[in-house]
């Protein structure tokens, strides 16, 4: 019983190694992680009056949360910051924490998606672990979490969605 994201950080502390990280990683809380994000774009001599590292941790937690890796994000998105300069800050980031071998609250999903689609041992062995998922206020999952119960599910295909009766699942 947890939350994704607590579920999340008990099976990425098992297996922090396949993404760089060492089990005993930091969770960045948003102070932390916006004071990161204001020294990258300080670095990268943006004007963080006119982009502000809020909106960058803003759109870093929405591409998270849709499971997109810096790799996956396109020209498109990446000029959603700084004339085109997101996607770049974003793999910073990213290569910031796992140098400090931290990660923020959407790494606890993203680290994980990207485990159980490279890694189909891990995959089984979550797959085989969790015969039955049922998910409380299923309406509120965002893409990852989706993505998430969608990989775990494919064995078994056994999910109970529990939502709002006046929301369709």
């Amino acid at each position: 019983l947890g939350t994704f994201h607590a579920i999340g950080a008990k099976m990425l502390r098992r297996h922090a190694e396949l993404v760089g990280l060492q089990n005993n990683f930091t969770i960045l809380d948003t102070d932390d992680q916006l004071r990161l994000l204001k020294q990258l774009v300080l670095a990268a001599d943006i004007d963080e009056k006119r982009f502000p590292s809020r909106s960058l941790a803003g759109l870093i937690d929405e591409w998270k949360n849709k499971g997109l890796t810096p790799k996956e994000i396109d020209a498109g998105e990446s000029e959603r910051y700084a004339n085109g300069r997101g996607g770049e800050l974003y793999q910073q980031y990213q290569e910031r924490l796992k140098a400090v071998n931290a990660c923020d609250f959407g790494d606890l999903l993203l680290h994980m998606l990207v485990i159980l689609r490279t890694h189909r041992d891990v995959l089984e062995l979550y797959q085989n672990r969790f015969r039955y998922i049922m998910v409380d206020e299923y309406q509120d999952t965002n893409h990852a979490q989706y993505r998430l119960l969608q990989l775990l599910a494919e064995k078994h295909r056994n999910v109970c969605a529990v939502g709002d009766p006046d929301q369709s699942i």
